[in-house]
């Protein structure tokens, strides 16, 4: 195992000309004064003519060049482009020039269709279908108000490297929707200067790669896991709270425990060069960091917070300073007030600097468990027929009457596109179309091992299940806590994906109960087209399912879920023929796993895991968009964040 080096590019090419588009360019050399520290990037787009399409009453725009669609809920769905640079870790952008050539407007016969919210839960009479939003549809001027538009963040790359990213959306196609027209561009050339930094990120040596931080109890049961991973070459230390908390190896910084943890974090990363840190205790052992970006207040999904452990992983900004995810200074983290259409208050960077996982032990026999798990996982898993199966379990989501003429069973969808990132695997389908998904189905292939194991469908800190197509009222293969309870231990733990909402909601406790009905009265119990009494979110389960997996003797060696509600796109609202459930949201974050593991070859768990949380927040407008940046803060990864996927050999 490679240790992650704090390496610092030497330089950025000068002459290169990024093309994207099928388009015939050269390099042109950028002239760079010797006296200056200052560089220069150029990047040049070249466009086909949009095509205009009619559907339903509205317009869809389709471009060629397009890497995705502006899917803002209520906002027109309009092509864009985003790509994103590496630049040296606290590199900062000192000007960007804008050359462009737009095309004759063009006037459309419809508006444009607007997005809809990713959907969340089937409640009975609900209602999905496109909204305008009448602040922008009645403006008389473009929208998007800017061609391009970019950002900045920090963290590691792909080679485990500290880097500072510059993501740049160009918007091709802008709409006014007061004239009914678009305006496209026929080409843009944006020269970006920058400067690296004067004093490069390093730090003071290589002592360890690893830190587990546990709740004083749990120090004891550790030993053998600290051992294990030195063994492997990822040397380990052991923190307790108590060794933070009272300054044993840094002073402490920080307004609370989370933060005063997260400080403790950036100091190892400085000192000891750390890539990996396994948090070891449950949510009131281990303190938590609740994001508050607010998600349908008032409605019958809402959801004013819920837990992050992504927090403890982004450290930095893009140069280089603290990430506190409360940039107003206000008490309030990751704070994004509802509705739709409000700017954040706090800028949060959301890019990990460290590949966080937890262990969410309540007792110590947990603890014991995991340690045994695994130790036993990375010695003995390598050249196992069983790692080479893989389990996909999913249905219809999601009621096709709400997808505008498309008949898409989201979870099989996404099931199919993971297996095709995974050719060498021996596969089984556990679908409600093919009339094999029950309790026992899921129960026997769990038995049998296998390297992976990924359920789509619909999720509470209960249980998880999912639909058959056209019955949105009963459940089918109905998975419980009771049932994952009564796996037996046979040695063959797989790594589990679990889409659903709140499968991973590590905060879950019996005491919410109580407090649910003391907030709610017997609106709690309410269900309706409007409202969802949070009795129906089992949020007052003892652990969450996905916790109650992975703990379990027979279970789960690792969970990646949503522990708070997730969401899925359906139908075909972009019209390019591809499933809206695997272009955003959580059917692409989940299936982006299996192509970075299986395609990129990353095989350390944290790294696979925080690489789909780059590549999400890369390729998706999460500083406008809450729903793409929920989709982002609300994954937990509940496992070892250094483990070996398919074992040392």
């Amino acid at each position: 195992m490679g240790k992650r080096e704090f390496i610092i590019v030497a330089s950025i090419l000068t002459t290169l000309i990024i093309v994207v588009g099928s388009i015939q360019a050269g390099n042109t050399p950028i002239a760079k004064s010797t006296e200056s520290p200052l560089q220069t990037q150029t990047i040049t787009y070249q466009f086909s003519q949009p095509s205009i399409q009619e559907h339903n009453q509205y317009t869809t725009i389709r471009l060629n060049e397009a890497t995705g669609y502006r899917n803002i809920p209520g906002e027109p769905i309009e092509p864009l482009v985003m790509k994103t640079l590496e630049l040296p870790f606290g590199t900062t952008v000192k000007d960007v020039q804008c050359t462009l050539t737009e095309t004759a407007a063009l006037q459309l016969t419809h508006k444009i269709t607007p997005a809809i919210k990713p959907v969340q839960f089937p409640a009975k009479n609900q209602i999905v279908q496109p909204y305008e939003n009448p602040e922008i549809y009645t403006k008389n001027q473009l929208f998007p108000d800017n061609w391009y538009s970019y950002r900045l963040t920090g963290g590691l790359n792909n080679d485990n490297i500290l880097t500072t990213f510059l993501t740049i959306q160009v918007n091709p196609v802008r709409y006014n929707p007061a004239q009914g027209i678009i305006q496209s561009l026929a080409s843009i050339t944006l020269d970006i200067t920058f400067e690296p930094p004067t004093h490069p990120f390093s730090s003071t040596n290589d002592t360890y790669d690893m830190i587990i931080i546990c709740a004083d109890a749990y120090a004891p049961l550790l030993g053998p896991l600290v051992a294990h991973k030195n063994s492997h070459g990822i040397q380990t230390k052991l923190i307790t709270l108590h060794d933070i908390y009272s300054e044993t190896y840094f002073p402490v910084e920080g307004r609370d425990n989370p933060e005063k943890i997260k400080h403790f974090i950036k100091n190892a990363v400085e000192t000891w060069n750390i890539t990996y840190v396994m948090l070891v205790g449950n949510f009131a052992q281990v303190p938590i960091r609740y994001s508050n970006l607010e998600s349908d207040a008032g409605g019958a999904y809402e959801e004013l917070k819920f837990v992050s452990d992504l927090y403890y992983a982004d450290l930095y900004t893009a140069n280089g300073s603290f990430s506190s995810w409360d940039t107003n200074n206000n008490g309030i983290y990751a704070e994004w007030s509802y509705p739709d259409g409000s700017p954040q208050e706090d800028i949060v960077d959301l890019v990990p600097d460290v590949h966080v996982g937890r262990l969410a032990c309540m007792f110590k026999s947990e603890v014991k468990t995991m340690v045994d798990k695994i130790i036993t996982y990375e010695n003995t898993t390598a050249g196992s027929d069983w790692f080479n199966r893989m389990v996909v379990i999913g249905g219809d989501t999601f009621d096709k009457s709400w997808e505008e003429g498309t008949d898409y069973n989201e979870g099989e969808v996404a099931n199919a596109k993971a297996l095709e990132y995974m050719p060498q695997f021996i596969s089984t389908k556990l679908w409600t179309s093919l009339g094999n998904l029950t309790t026992g189905t899921v129960d026997s292939e769990i038995r049998k091992g296998c390297g992976f194991l990924y359920f789509c469908g619909h999720g509470s800190p209960k249980s998880w299940a999912t639909h058959n197509n056209g019955d949105y009222v009963n459940w089918t293969g109905q998975y419980k806590n009771t049932d994952i309870r009564k796996l037996s231990d046979n040695d063959m733990y797989p790594i589990m994906i679990v889409g659903g909402c709140h499968n991973s909601e590590i905060d879950s406790t019996p005491m919410n109960f109580i407090t649910g009905l003391l907030r709610e009265k017997l609106h709690y119990f309410t269900v309706n087209e409007t409202w969802l009494g949070s009795y129906y979110k089992y949020n007052y389960a003892l652990e969450c399912w996905s916790w109650v997996f992975v703990k379990a003797p027979g279970g789960a060696i690792a969970s990646i879920g949503s522990s708070g509600y997730g969401g899925v796109n359906i139908g075909d609202y972009n019209h390019d023929d591809i499933p809206d459930c695997i272009q955003g949201a959580d059917g692409w974050f989940e299936v982006e796993f299996f192509r970075l593991y299986n395609q990129e070859n990353i095989t350390i768990l944290g790294q696979t895991y925080d690489q789909v949380i780059n590549g999400y927040i890369q390729n998706f407008p999460v500083d406008t968009n809450r729903y793409d940046a929920k989709i982002v803060e609300t994954h937990v990864l509940l496992g070892d964040p250094s483990l070996k996927i398919g074992g040392y050999q």
